[in-house]
């Protein structure tokens, strides 16, 4: 069987039920290169190892193009899991691998975990179903700019919807747009389009690190996040542009939302807990 098992956002989320699954296969390919996974200090993947699990860790190109048919094929005689930071067929996608074990009568299981989807949009205190399509903003390549997140950006806000926006980001050689980066890209597109889709003085709400010890959340203008004004060193980042109405509950939450607490693993040994946890199973 090919088993794709999503890890969330964190050790922190991790689902006990992909735990049980990750302990079932014989071999686990870590997906390294999408984004990061947050173990907090954990050696989560070499108490797997410990367990009897084979664990290998997967860049890119261990999980693309021609690698696809010897994961396939592997699969045919062995549980095979490919573990993915988030989810695995929404914040990250591993969409060809599944449709090729399914053509050539391989069995597959997946297991859903949280994604910078639903807890971006938990943490952000806005209300889930004033959300509209969702876009990722990246750098201009080749002196070509991407328009299609401003586009979305204008068609959210027409409809009085909130706007999530991901940043390009390539773990594997560590690039991770930043928050000042992306409204930059954003607002020289709207200056060359001669049309003000998002102002200077508008709210942008910064999530960094989500479900991380160093997770915070920033409200600020878009001008003050252009300005420089924030360091932000602690990737990846999401965006929300908020619609320009608020509700006023959605506006109290904005108004207070940067005292909340969204720090992890402070009270418990986490580590500790997952190695007996671990033993006990075997």
């Amino acid at each position: 069987m090919l088993r794709l098992v999503g890890l969330g956002l964190s050790i922190d989320l991790l689902p006990i039920g992909s735990l049980l699954k990750l302990l079932k296969c014989d071999k686990v390919l870590i997906d390294t290169y999408t984004s990061i996974w947050f173990s907090e200090g954990v050696d989560f993947f070499s108490l797997l190892g410990a367990g009897g699990v084979e664990v290998s860790y997967a860049s890119r190109r261990d999980l693309e193009g021609r690698a696809i048919d010897a994961i396939v094929e592997e699969a045919r005689g062995r549980d095979v899991c490919i573990a993915t930071p988030g989810d695995p067929l929404i914040a990250t996608t591993h969409s060809a691998i599944v449709i090729e074990a399914l053509k050539r009568g391989v069995q597959v299981e997946v297991s859903p975990s949280s994604s910078i989807l639903n807890v971006g949009v938990s943490i952000s205190c806005l209300q889930v179903y004033r959300f509209g399509r969702i876009a990722t903003v990246v750098k201009p390549k080749n002196g070509i700019e991407y328009e299609y997140p401003l586009q979305i950006v204008r068609f959210n806000r027409s409809q009085d919807l909130h706007t999530l926006l991901l940043l390009e980001m390539d773990a594997e050689s560590g690039y991770f747009m930043t928050p000042r980066e992306a409204m930059e890209v954003l607002i020289s597109m709207q200056t060359r389009w001669g049309e003000e889709v998002i102002g200077l003085n508008d709210t942008v709400v910064v999530l960094q690190a989500v479900a991380s010890s160093r997770s915070r959340v920033y409200v600020r203008s878009v001008g003050e996040v252009i300005s420089g004004g924030i360091e932000f060193r602690e990737p990846p980042y999401t965006l929300i542009i908020p619609a320009r109405r608020l509700h006023p509950i959605e506006k109290e939450c904005l108004d207070n939302i940067e005292k909340m607490s969204y720090s992890y693993s402070q009270h418990i040994d986490i580590g500790k807990l997952l190695s007996r946890c671990i033993a006990e199973l075997f």
